[in-house]
């Protein structure tokens, strides 16, 4: 291995710090939170929008107000849960300041989770839906079919109703008879022709007989084969139905373990922000408090907010040390004279004050001189 390639390695595995090592993985957790908020809006947006089509008529209406209030409460969910995990994350407790927040967030969590849940309990109530669309299918199948081998029966049954028409109206004609025999009033020859009546009937249906059973079997040919179609289509309808279903309800549960991982990934990507935050904020300040340069400068930097004010102009003459000093400490700024020698040679060096004799002299305006120092002591 070449020493170059070592280096390489070295400052991959030791060389960065945890804003750095994780600042990509931050990156994407925030931006599955984001669309972990959207996800969940579109979870929802079924069981809101239902509720208000209850009290609403107007569609646009309906799906603005929807979304609107959704995002309302995905934003308010993220800022309540951002809020209480900053505050967990600096005092490590469930104190009486970070309670109050951690019950908003968990009631707040708790009604976004279930308004995703309910979006998919509408989602999974297709079920009645398909059933409902299934029986209509079935129900106008049989309809059409039932108007095709209805004409083809009632041909069949007018054709042998008129081939039986000669019995009824030997049989109407022996039901007079009958009639007038009972009020005795039958001539010789009705009385000849109710005797023979019953072997003339006898006879014709005998002689009817194998047309109609042929014609009886034709109409029961025609009504098996229809209710055979029927019952194919509706065993085809009712597996494609059932399937339909079971597909359903697998998405159902998709949809509900979906719904799930939206809410853990908001939560998860705003936490782990939150602490990427704190603890890269932690360990730049531990970095720059044991960094004798950085002291350097922001007691340099805080010396300067003192001496340069709104009015401050070039060339304008600096008080002594001492005066500077009980600038300093008017200001709550604890600065030793030896401090005050460093600072004004440091400031002269740099161009940001000239010196003559025993004199100091401003030469550079505010802006550079800020960040002339910053530069000096590599602080960004």
């Amino acid at each position: 291995m070449k020493i170059k390639d070592f280096d390489k390695l070295e400052k991959k595995l030791n060389g960065q710090n945890f804003h750095e090592s994780y600042g990509n993985i931050n990156k994407v957790m925030t931006g599955l939170s984001y669309f972990g908020h959207i996800a969940s809006i579109f979870l929802a947006f079924f069981m809101l929008s239902k509720i208000l089509f209850g009290v609403m008529e107007n569609a646009v209406m309906v799906y603005a107000v929807t979304v609107i209030v959704l995002s309302a409460v995905e934003l308010l969910k993220r800022d309540i849960f951002h809020k209480f995990s900053v505050l967990y994350l600096k005092l490590r407790t469930f104190g009486k300041d970070v309670m109050p927040l951690f019950i908003l967030s968990v009631a707040i969590i708790g009604i976004s989770f279930y308004s995703s849940l309910k979006g998919a309990g509408e989602y999974s109530q297709k079920g009645d839906q398909i059933q409902s669309d299934l029986e209509k299918v079935d129900k106008k199948y049989e309809d059409s079919i039932t108007k095709v081998y209805v004409p083809k029966i009632e041909l069949i049954n007018k054709d042998k109703n008129i081939k039986q028409e000669t019995v009824r109206v030997l049989y109407k004609q022996q039901s007079d008879l009958n009639n007038l025999a009972l009020s005795g009033t039958l001539t010789k020859d009705q009385k000849k022709l109710l005797k023979s009546l019953p072997s003339q009937i006898k006879a014709l249906e005998d002689e009817n007989k194998p047309y109609v059973d042929i014609k009886e079997k034709e109409i029961k040919k025609l009504e098996a084969e229809r209710d055979k179609l029927i019952k194919d289509h509706h065993t085809k309808s009712k597996v494609s139905a059932e399937k339909k279903k079971k597909d359903n309800s697998k998405n159902s549960i998709a949809f509900i373990i979906f719904s799930t991982l939206i809410e853990i990934s908001i939560l998860a990507g705003v936490y782990f922000n939150d602490y990427y935050d704190v603890r890269s904020y932690r360990e730049k300040r531990i970095q720059l408090e044991k960094d004798p340069n950085f002291q350097k400068w922001k007691l340099y930097n805080q010396i300067l907010e003192v001496i340069y004010t709104e009015d401050t102009k070039i060339n304008q003459k600096l008080p002594s040390n001492k005066g500077i000093i009980d600038l300093c400490k008017m200001n709550d700024i604890i600065v030793l004279p030896k401090d005050m020698t460093n600072f004004l040679k440091t400031m002269v060096s740099l161009g940001i004050v000239k010196s003559s004799g025993s004199t100091k002299y401003i030469s550079k305006i505010r802006e550079q001189a800020f960040e002339t120092l910053s530069k000096h002591y590599g602080v960004e």
